[in-house]
């Protein structure tokens, strides 16, 4: 592909790109992990995948609303 379209891809961030953009479409990090051949969880979130701050923040404002915080 990369002969036919004239574009040198990088494996590697294409690996980092599939795990983030699973884990950003709220798929669980164990279904990552697997689909990514890691032998643990451990390796998906320390190496490829990152959860993203407005995931984050937006985790934390749902997690706070349910239990009662205004």
């Amino acid at each position: 592909m990369e002969d036919d379209l004239d574009v040198k891809f990088d494996l590697r961030m294409c690996r980092r790109t599939f795990g983030q953009r699973y884990l950003d479409s709220d798929v669980d990090i164990e279904s990552v992990s697997v689909l990514m051949g890691h032998a643990s969880t451990k390796t998906t979130e320390g190496f490829y995948s990152r959860k993203r701050l407005n995931k984050a923040i937006d985790n934390a404002r749902s997690s706070w609303l349910s239990s009662g915080g205004q």
